[in-house]
């Protein structure tokens, strides 16, 4: 597959701290979800219960990345030559949401 020509990561400050936020959030719960698995006191639907909650605020940064990249990169692929590349680089990363 070819590479679009206009490879750089594109998001607006507010969303790329937020993003980051989230993600020091999901590190935290993941730690968590670590010390959880470390005992034998810890009930199985309370881990499946955080490993939801992290799984949501994943999806929700690869939305904002998502969004971004398509205000960013996608809306003017065709002007800039590589809508073909930009829909098979979509096409590939949509197969795994």
């Amino acid at each position: 597959m070819a590479e679009a020509t206009d490879c750089t990561m594109a998001l607006d400050p507010g969303v790329r701290d937020a993003a980051r936020q989230r993600l020091a959030s999901v590190r935290g719960h993941v730690e968590g979800i670590v010390r959880m698995l470390e005992r034998d006191d810890v009930y199985c639907v309370d881990v499946l219960r955080q490993l939801k909650a992290v799984s949501g605020a994943l999806d929700k940064v690869g939305d904002a990345v998502l969004r971004s990249h398509l205000h960013h990169h996608v809306t003017n692929a065709q002007a800039r030559g590589d809508a073909d590349v930009i829909v098979d680089e979509l096409m590939d990363i949509l197969k795994y949401r």
